[in-house]
């Protein structure tokens, strides 16, 4: 189902990892998500569109109430219907994001590594 949409609508209020926003993008699916938990580590939103061009994978909205989530449906709806070089873009941009999870371990063992050979700290 999610290789044959555009849009992927996640509004959850708390969500700590999240999968399907992950999958979506590995499909060309673009994700519109709320800024919370893994889905604001995993979807990286269009705020600015010259700056964030390269690397958005989605749209992210702030703040957990109907207005904040339908402003970033609009835009998203603008940006697939007037700006298709951008929507593709971003299309691309999430086909190229990597979740290997293998890559993900080894950067959390380098969290750990750090954490535990730092000094402790003293109150």
């Amino acid at each position: 189902m999610l290789a044959g949409c555009d849009f992927l609508m996640m509004p959850s209020q708390y969500e700590p990892c999240g999968l399907p926003q992950m999958y979506a993008q590995a499909y060309g699916t673009v994700p519109v998500v709320h800024e919370t938990g893994g889905l604001k580590d995993s979807v990286s939103g269009l705020w600015d569109e010259h700056r964030d061009r390269e690397t958005a994978t989605g749209f992210l909205f702030c703040g957990f109430d109907e207005n904040h989530l339908k402003e970033r449906m609009y835009q998203a709806l603008e940006v697939f219907h007037k700006k298709h070089d951008l929507f593709r873009q971003i299309q691309m941009n999430g086909l190229r994001k990597n979740y290997y999870w293998p890559q993900a371990i080894d950067e959390y063992e380098r969290h750990l590594d750090w954490t535990l050979d730092s000094d402790a700290a003293v109150s």
